[in-house]
């Protein structure tokens, strides 16, 4: 049961549900606790890199000189 409850809590926050939603459903009472369950996956990770990149206007992908 417990490793459902991480697996949950991973799949939201990979599918964009706020760590605080998580944390509410799961009935944390601190935000701590909650963030040792939802573990990012890398596409998850590359996708808020992707959205920083775009928001400054820098493109990481190419190397800098």
């Amino acid at each position: 049961m417990h490793d459902l409850r991480h697996s949950m809590a991973s799949n939201l926050v990979n599918s964009g549900r706020s760590i605080l939603e998580v944390s509410k459903i799961l009935g944390h009472s601190q935000l701590k606790t909650s963030q040792r369950y939802a573990h990012l996956s890398n596409e998850t990770l590359l996708a808020a890199v992707d959205a920083a990149a775009e928001a400054t206007g820098t493109n990481w992908s190419q190397p800098h000189a």
